[in-house]
C-alpha cells in the first residue's frame, strides 16, 4: 500500500498543516512505510493519480482539508483515507453547529451566540469570545473585555469565516482530551505563557506548559473523558479527533470545540497525550491508518 500524506492547502492554517504533514511521512519512513509527501493544490486528482496513491493521509487543518472538502474528493477517487468522513469532518468544523447538537446530548458548553453581521446586537455581557464559527490554531479569536473591542473582534473574526461565534468567557483550567479509537489517551492540561493559547502559545517552543495527566479531580477527569468519547460518537468522528475543554473554578467542565484532525507537529498535544499512554509517533500514525479502515 502506497499512503500518499496531504499537507498545505489553501486554509490560514496551511504551514502549520506542512509541519504535521512532514511528522507523519517521516513516521510512515520510519517504519518502511511506501510514502509520499504530497503538496494539496488544485493538481491534487491529477497527483494522487500519478503517484498511484492507495491511502491518503490527510494531515490539513483549516478550510478545504479538514471540513469534508478533500475527504469528498477521495470519497470520488475510491480512495482510503485517515480520520473522520465527510459529515462528521463538515460538522465537527462547525463550532456553533457542534455545540447546538453536543449540548442537546447532555454535553455543557459555555452560553454562546452566532454573528453574522459586522452590526448585530452582541446579547451576551462581557468578558466574551468571539471567534470565528470555524478554522482553528486559534486564529482570529479575540477576549473583548470592554464594549469598544466588540466590533473589531467580530470584523476580525469575519475576515476569517462566514460568521463569527461569541461565548462567555470562562476563567479557569484549559485541559484536551484526545481519543484514538475507543481510548482516551491521558487528558493534558495546557499553561500558556500568553493570555490564552494562541497562535504562539500552540506552535511556539516553550510557548505553553503542558501537565500530563492533567490535575483534576477524579470525577472531574472522568467527566471530560466521558464527553470526550460521547463528542467522538456522536458526530460521528473516526479513529482519532481532541476535544477541548475549560474547567471553571468550581471544578465544572465545559466543552469549547473537537479537532477531528489534530496536529501533529513537534508541539503538538495530539502526538504527546499518545507518547504518554506509550506509543511513539510513528506506532500512533500506523494505528490511525488501521482504524481508519475499519
Amino acid at each position: 500500500m502506497r499512503v500518499g500524506v496531504l499537507y498545505g492547502g489553501r486554509s490560514n492554517e496551511a504551514e502549520i498543516s506542512r509541519r504535521s504533514g512532514r511528522a507523519v511521512l517521516n513516521a510512515l519512513k520510519t517504519a518502511r512505510v511506501d510514502s509520499r509527501g504530497i503538496e494539496v493544490t488544485e493538481r491534487l486528482p491529477a497527483d494522487l493519480l500519478k503517484n498511484k496513491i492507495d491511502f491518503c493521509f490527510i494531515a490539513l487543518h483549516g478550510k478545504y482539508g479538514e471540513d469534508g472538502t478533500v475527504q469528498g474528493l477521495c470519497e470520488m477517487m475510491g480512495i482510503p483515507y485517515s480520520g473522520s468522513g465527510v459529515l462528521a469532518s463538515a460538522l465537527s468544523m462547525n463550532k456553533a453547529l457542534t455545540k447546538s447538537f453536543l449540548s442537546a446530548h447532555g454535553i455543557a458548553t459555555a452560553p454562546f451566540q452566532v454573528l453574522s453581521d459586522l452590526n448585530q446586537n452582541l446579547a451576551m455581557t462581557l468578558p466574551c469570545v468571539i471567534k470565528p464559527v470555524d478554522g482553528g490554531s486559534a486564529i482570529g479569536i479575540t477576549i473583548v473585555r470592554k464594549a469598544s473591542q466588540i466590533k473589531p473582534a467580530i470584523k476580525l473574526a469575519l475576515k476569517h469565516s462566514r460568521q463569527a461565534l461569541a461565548e462567555k468567557f470562562i476563567s479557569g483550567q484549559e485541559v484536551t482530551a484526545p481519543v484514538l479509537g475507543d481510548q482516551v489517551l491521558p487528558l493534558v492540561e495546557i499553561i500558556p505563557k500568553s493570555v490564552f493559547y494562541d497562535f504562539k502559545a500552540k506552535y511556539d517552543s516553550g510557548g505553553s506548559q503542558h501537565i500530563l495527566p492533567a490535575r483534576l479531580a477524579a470525577r472531574t477527569a472522568s467527566l471530560i473523558r466521558k464527553w470526550a468519547m460521547d463528542a467522538h460518537t456522536l458526530l460521528g468522528c473516526r479513529a482519532f479527533s481532541r476535544s477541548d475543554f475549560i474547567v471553571d473554578k468550581q471544578g465544572r467542565p465545559f466543552f469549547l470545540e473537537i479537532n477531528s484532525i489534530p496536529g501533529m507537529t513537534e508541539t503538538s498535544l495530539y502526538p504527546e497525550a499518545a507518547k504518554a499512554a506509550g506509543y511513539s509517533l510513528t506506532e500512533t500514525i500506523l494505528k490511525i491508518i488501521q482504524l481508519s479502515q475499519v
